[in-house]
């Protein structure tokens, strides 16, 4: 993995300098435009510095079908992509060099985790409302999925303060797991190759914390 050793410097610093935000906070892929003339899995294959692992994993878990737009029962998905920061972490706290040495069957439910059925960008995700934090039973909105690997997940929309206005200010996009009761700190959404939606996790998940 050309890019490893590189990952791992990268990681070293960043785990001295982030926090525990669960909101965006953008992953610089390089490209300004949300478009890709591709499928998922070449998006990621494209882009090593952020998601190598992400792509052993897929491999590793035999799923380049569906991250291919070549399942016919899923023509179309949205993957919540952990970046590979997020994997090297899990390698080492695990006292492992590689994610071959991770099962397939482990990759396998872990990618599925992180997919749900249908395109679901920024765009068509419900507002929160405010009167309920996301994970209260009275709570009626945001947008409920149930992933592939059957992790129960709600996204919703916040308004953001702006000049001290209360929700004057940008839409955020959150997720939140019912499954672990956890947020899940996302980073940027919308990025939207042929068959479906990435939207990239913040670089401090944790991978099964979804």
């Amino acid at each position: 993995m050309k890019t490893l050793q590189y990952i791992k410097i990268v990681v070293c610093l960043w785990g001295l300098c982030v926090s525990c935000d669960t909101q965006q906070n953008v992953i610089n892929s390089g490209v300004s435009s949300p478009y890709h003339d591709c499928t998922i899995l070449d998006y990621l294959r494209g882009d090593e510095y952020n998601w190598e692992l992400t792509v052993a994993m897929i491999e590793r878990a035999g799923l380049q079908d569906l991250f291919e737009g070549r399942v016919d029962s899923l023509p179309e998905i949205t993957f919540f992509a952990p970046p590979s920061y997020c994997i090297l972490r899990y390698l080492w706290d695990n006292n492992m060099e590689s994610v071959d040495e991770l099962t397939p069957e482990f990759c396998r439910k872990t990618m599925l985790d992180h997919v749900v059925k249908g395109k679901y960008l920024r765009k068509d995700i419900a507002y929160r409302d405010i009167n309920f934090l996301i994970e209260d039973p009275r709570q009626t909105g945001g947008t409920r999925f149930t992933s592939l690997g059957g992790r129960s997940l709600v996204a919703y929309l916040d308004k953001q303060e702006y000049n001290g206005v209360p929700e004057a200010g940008a839409d955020i996009m959150f997720l939140y797991s019912f499954s672990v009761t956890l947020m899940v700190p996302l980073a940027t959404p919308d990025i939207q190759p042929w068959h479906g939606v990435v939207h990239a996790l913040n670089y401090n998940f944790g991978i099964g914390k979804i």
